[in-house]
């Protein structure tokens, strides 16, 4: 049996690669040992909730709807804090669902965000409010008013939600919650902001960018990402993320970049989907579609679009 399985490598190619796909198994293997020696978590720190923070003349929303998903999708809000000096802000939308770990993960987050040199604030809602509960649970109004209150005085260049289909309960219902709010804030004053929509659960439709990242960026978002040391003990999702930005690349070269034109010059990267809302609404983007290779400035990125006559 084991010289026909040998002949049948031989024969069909397969020990060709064999070398290749066990170079990801080591690899994979690498990253169990790297995780089992990281130091002990910091003790947990309880979660407070600031009524704002000052304005930031560069400043960045990222409406994130776990704990994790700061390092997950932040692939841009990393960028632009290093190459345009953003300020990063990560709202926190939810502390999980479990009510005994949420102290637990409000001291990760804070962790995370100190990695990314972000800063980090609890989302502020009533006692009862439970972000996957949607519309059809407390609080949800009272919601909408204070963040699109907390738009509307912080005055974001950019704001980073997911997308309306991310297919978790979490992610569908912060989409909504922040588009009821940017609709509000921008149908009452001036102000236009750039959405960036990211998936994590399911693809991103129609994306318009893709951002590429250094392996020196991938391992600073693992860095941040393994400071969430309850989800990965269940569940080691970090060991097999680069590769998740990796397959964005491939289909990023044929939805981004010219169909059957090949791939763009880079390994890993994200992909997100650009609009601009002013007057209430969602506008086309004013950019084309475009692959931004991790050496291609971004620092334009932040300027304020202005709003198209209504």
């Amino acid at each position: 049996m084991a010289d026909r399985a040998k002949s049948l490598t031989q024969e069909d190619g397969s020990g060709r690669w064999l070398p290749f796909v066990q170079a990801f198994v080591q690899a994979y293997r690498l990253g169990e040992r790297l995780t089992a020696g990281l130091a002990a978590p910091q003790p947990f720190a309880e979660a407070v909730s600031p009524s704002f923070v000052p304005e930031a003349e560069n400043l960045v929303i990222l409406c994130s709807p776990h704990p994790d998903d700061e390092s997950l999708t932040g692939a841009l809000p990393l960028r632009l804090r290093r190459e345009a000096g953003a300020r990063v802000l990560n709202l926190a939308m939810s502390l999980g669902s479990l009510k005994q770990r949420r102290a637990e993960r409000w001291s990760e987050l804070v962790a995370a965000c100190s990695a990314l040199d972000f800063d980090c604030l609890p989302l502020r809602h009533p006692p009862d409010f439970e972000l996957k509960a949607g519309e059809v649970g407390s609080g949800w109004q009272t919601v909408v008013d204070w963040l699109a209150d907390f738009f509307a005085q912080q005055r974001p260049q950019v704001v980073l939600l997911p997308h309306a289909g991310d297919a978790h309960p979490a992610h569908s219902a912060t989409h909504r919650l922040v588009t009821a709010a940017l609709a509000r804030c921008t149908a009452t004053s001036p102000l236009t902001v750039k959405a960036v929509e990211s998936g994590y659960w399911s693809a991103v439709p129609e994306p318009n960018i893709l951002v590429g990242l250094s392996p020196d960026d991938v391992a600073r978002l693992l860095a941040a990402l393994t400071c969430h040391r309850g989800e990965i003990r269940r569940n080691p999702y970090h060991l097999t993320w680069p590769a998740r930005l990796m397959d964005a690349v491939r289909r990023g070269s044929e939805l981004v970049g010219v169909a059957g034109g090949g791939r763009p010059d880079v390994l890993f990267a994200e992909l997100y989907r650009l609009t601009v809302w002013s007057h209430g609404q969602p506008q086309p983007a004013l950019f084309p579609k475009n692959a931004f290779a991790p050496d291609h400035c971004l620092a334009w990125f932040m300027a304020r679009p202005q709003p198209p006559t209504p």
